[in-house]
């Protein structure tokens, strides 16, 4: 790990961007109806650039004609998508707002090397950045709905 730079730890998660990416391509979402999808351990500050970039692709071009969806795909995030987001990423309030405070969770599964050891104190940090109504939510209640964990 002493030898890990930093183009690779911030490089690391464009795979799963591309793989992501493929869900819309083959129109993943139409053809399964029932389908949620949970994107892990790849911050999530970029899902914002990523939904634009893609609805624009989709909505304006010649490419976005061959994309066999019934939406545009931002539709589907704020709908059927979920993302876990580290807690130095300072975008997450502004991309709650726009997307849904219901999507978004904080990434438990620490520490990592590319994160400090204050890492908590970042989270209640990040946290309390977000609205009241959305601090539960991107604290735990999103992770249980979506695992469907019962506290009884």
């Amino acid at each position: 790990m002493r030898k890990t730079r930093l183009l690779a730890s911030v490089t690391a998660a464009d795979g799963v961007r591309h793989a992501f990416t493929t869900l819309f391509d083959y129109g993943v979402f139409d053809r399964f109806p029932k389908l949620r999808i949970v994107v892990l351990e790849s911050g999530a500050g970029w899902i914002g650039y990523w939904l634009d970039r893609l609805d624009a692709v989709y909505e304006a071009t010649f490419i976005g004609e061959r994309v066999p969806l019934a939406e545009k795909p931002s539709h589907y995030f704020k709908s059927r998508c979920f993302i876990s987001a580290d807690p130095d990423e300072r975008t997450i309030p502004a991309l709650a707002d726009r997307l849904g405070a219901d999507r978004f969770f904080w990434a438990s599964d620490f520490p990592h090397a590319d994160h400090t050891a204050n890492y908590m104190e970042e989270v209640e940090e990040l946290a309390g950045l977000l609205k009241p109504d959305q601090r539960s939510r991107f604290l735990g209640e999103n992770a249980r709905e979506l695992y469907q964990v019962r506290l009884d």
